[in-house]
């Protein structure tokens, strides 16, 4: 849709935030006001979901275009019912039609799955956060009201794309949801199945696959705040939207504009601890905060190299943990993505090396990801069939080539081990000729021979090469 290719164009603005939790926000935001999803209330949405019976328990159940196109318009009659003058429903079930089949159906197969739609419309309405996380755990739950570990693999896999549309799921973890799998199924004490309130109290540590969506809702709620406070590095006053205080400098604030770009003013640094406010503060906060601050002071830059602040759970590395059940519709789809999971796992590896900067010295581990990489990309116009389909069939696959590798440098290593054996005869039987052939008075000047001496020492050391091949 042209309305929807100028919305992502000007998305593109918005790469100049620096933290990609907050240019993620910023991003669905800007989406969720241009699909008008920040008028409807998530109880409207359940509503329309009864009416047209899907809330189906059954997680496999699929949509097919029409049937999108009607609840999609069922949606935005509702919103026009409270909101007359701000939806042209038309041209908003169009875009949001778009939207999700950039999202879920990226091979254009016409269909996508009735969770997948339930999950896109509630994460971008209008209500409460932990109102959502509720909702949503309740989408996956079985009659008992637990989570299966494939049920919640289904809910993390069709949020996760969400972020992944927008080109941002690298600082999330990837596409694999394995490792936000097992660091959820931490909390139910080695139970095959975890609760609601389990969930709950997963999602409120803000784990690092699903840590845009609290954040989007902090912007939401801060946008037209107003703090009676100036910011330091470009002098707005009162600073609209965040705030952030430093919790190292005195009386050092930002707005979220500053902050957002990574400007620095005066002492601070980016390094130092920092408070964000989505409303005005009470005294009771300002004095707590500015407590903080004193102890901060006494604390040594060894201190907060040691003790470093993550702002989400961290989970584990994608290639870590056993194979959940992949919740796609085709296998070209399952190919796509694992190949977007592979693309994302190397984009991550090729900016930590240049964070660190070991790009400026010539690798042949980073030669090998390169090439790697390009037999990837190569094989994405190939034959399907032979795409490795999981993270353990990735390994797998790196391994054998890996393998073969191995092999042909053991076969290359044996012959010379040969050759080097043929030598060792050799020189032998021109010691024994030396032996027969020479008059000497005694055996002591015999080994006092500079030749055989010499001759003696290389064979030495055939051997050694010899024992150092076998090992």
């Amino acid at each position: 849709h042209p309305k929807m290719t100028e919305l992502f164009q000007s998305l593109g603005d918005l790469n100049d935030v620096k933290f990609s939790a907050y240019r993620t926000a910023m991003k669905l935001r800007k989406l969720q006001k241009a699909l008008c999803f920040d008028l409807l209330s998530m109880n409207s949405a359940d509503r329309i979901f009864q009416q047209h019976e899907v809330l189906s328990s059954c997680t496999d159940r699929t949509l097919d275009v029409n049937e999108i196109i009607t609840l999609l318009t069922s949606v935005y009659e509702n919103i026009t019912s409270d909101h007359p003058n701000l939806v042209v429903v038309p041209q908003c079930v169009d875009m949001c039609l778009n939207w999700l089949l950039n999202v879920y159906d990226t091979v254009r197969s016409g269909r996508m799955r009735a969770l997948s739609f339930k999950l896109a419309i509630i994460i971008l309405s209008k209500a409460h956060l932990e109102d959502k996380y509720r909702y949503i755990v309740r989408c996956v739950a079985n009659n008992n009201g637990f989570i299966d570990q494939r049920g919640l693999g289904l809910l993390l896999h069709d949020c996760i794309q969400i972020p992944r549309q927008l080109g941002e799921v690298a600082s999330f973890g990837g596409s694999n949801i394995e490792p936000s799998v097992r660091s959820c199924f931490n909390m139910s004490g080695g139970k095959s199945h975890i609760e609601p309130p389990q969930f709950l109290a997963w999602m409120k540590l803000e784990p690092q696959s699903m840590v845009w969506m609290p954040v989007l809702h902090r912007m939401a709620a801060g946008e037209t705040a107003k703090h009676q406070a100036k910011c330091n590095v470009c002098k707005e006053f009162p600073i609209v939207g965040l705030r952030y205080r430093c919790l190292k400098c005195f009386n050092f604030y930002m707005c979220q504009n500053c902050f957002f770009s990574g400007r620095v003013s005066k002492n601070h640094k980016h390094s130092h601890p920092m408070q964000e406010y989505c409303t005005t503060t009470t005294s009771g906060e300002d004095v707590r905060d500015f407590a903080k601050v004193v102890r901060n002071k006494f604390k040594s830059k060894r201190y907060y190299q040691k003790h470093p602040r993550v702002g989400y759970l961290p989970v584990q590395s994608v290639l870590e943990g056993d194979d959940l059940e992949s919740p796609v519709t085709s296998p070209q789809q399952m190919a796509n993505e694992d190949m977007h999971t592979r693309l994302e796992l190397y984009a991550s590896r090729l900016a930590e090396v240049e964070e660190h900067g070991s790009f400026l010295t010539p690798s042949p581990d980073l030669d090998d990801e390169h090439q790697l990489i390009a037999q990837y990309c190569q094989s994405l116009g190939g034959d399907v069939s032979s795409v490795p389909r999981s993270p353990a069939q990735i390994v797998v696959a790196i391994e054998s080539d890996q393998r073969g590798e191995l092999e042909n440098q053991i076969l290359i290593l044996e012959e010379e081990n040969r050759t080097l054996l043929a030598e060792l005869d050799r020189l032998r039987a021109l010691r024994y000729d030396d032996h027969t052939r020479a008059e000497v008075s005694s055996e002591e000047d015999f080994r006092h021979s500079p030749a055989d001496t010499e001759l003696v020492a290389e064979a030495k050391l055939l051997r050694q090469h010899k024992g150092r091949l076998e090992a």
